[in-house]
């Protein structure tokens, strides 16, 4: 078993210099909206407006405090600029079918809340972690991931942010298609290099009419980390969308792994 490290862009205590500037300043965020919440916490009143109704990552910062007060199941919260998403992610310490019908306060939902299964682990170290959400219907949690479909959207909008409670992370998106509706988690073992190896062969070799994918990202290998964001499964034809992101920004330097020869 060897123990080896991706390679990192900026040293750890640069990253972490960055992280403090970033979230400061709001993800670079320049729509103004950074503006409108910032006068509404000066403006008073805020602590009558925080938890997972009022939270937004769109000032650069969440209150993981206040959200795990309400449910300590919330673990991250995923933002995808210019699509409206910007949610909690829950994990179920019961059942990973629990977040299908239950909502990010755990009360019972029809709509569900974005949620990752048990073999994902909570800090985002896995080579590839599922986050989980219903896009059926236009006001689903996962509607707006259908925006990627238009090529003119896939090219101009690049990243999404999660943010734990001690780091944020950038992905940049690679690849939107329509998947086989099979279990993401558990077609391949992504705890070895064959395993990673499989899914990456997929990846590319996937040919599904439509499938937006993003140029220069041709040496993907097993020491990336990936985020598959996952719409729902349909009766109809068996298969669901799906949004893949690499890591490309881990501001506090916490981001590692092992993986078996």
């Amino acid at each position: 078993m060897n123990r080896k490290n991706r390679k990192r862009g900026i040293p750890g205590i640069w990253a972490f210099v960055l992280f403090v500037a970033w979230t400061a300043s709001g993800c670079g965020n320049s729509s103004g909206e950074n503006m409108d919440i910032e006068e509404s916490r000066q403006m008073g009143g805020w602590e009558d407006t925080k938890g997972i109704t009022y939270e937004t990552a769109a000032d650069g910062r969440v209150d993981f405090d206040a959200l795990q007060e309400e449910n300590p199941d919330i673990f991250a919260w995923l933002y995808i600029p210019r699509t409206g998403i910007d949610l909690p992610v829950l994990q179920s310490p019961v059942s990973d079918e629990f977040y299908k019908t239950h909502g990010a306060d755990g009360k019972e939902n029809t709509d569900g809340a974005l949620y990752t299964e048990m073999p994902n682990m909570m800090d985002m170290c896995d080579f590839n972690t599922v986050i989980h959400g219903s896009d059926e219907g236009e006001k689903s949690l996962f509607a707006s991931l259908h925006k990627l479909e238009d090529p003119i959207f896939f090219e101009e909008n690049k990243e999404f942010y999660i943010y734990l409670k001690d780091n944020v992370l950038t992905y940049e998106i690679i690849a939107a298609y329509y998947d086989d509706g099979s279990d993401i988690l558990r077609r391949f073992d992504y705890t070895t290099y064959q395993g990673c190896e499989a899914w990456l062969e997929q990846l590319y070799g996937i040919r599904e009419m439509g499938k937006q994918q993003r140029e220069g990202w041709e040496g993907l290998t097993p020491w990336h980390f990936f985020v598959t964001l996952a719409g729902s499964v349909s009766s109809q034809s068996g298969k669901q969308y799906v949004v893949i992101g690499v890591l490309t920004g881990d501001a506090a330097g916490q981001i590692d792994r092992i993986i078996l020869d």
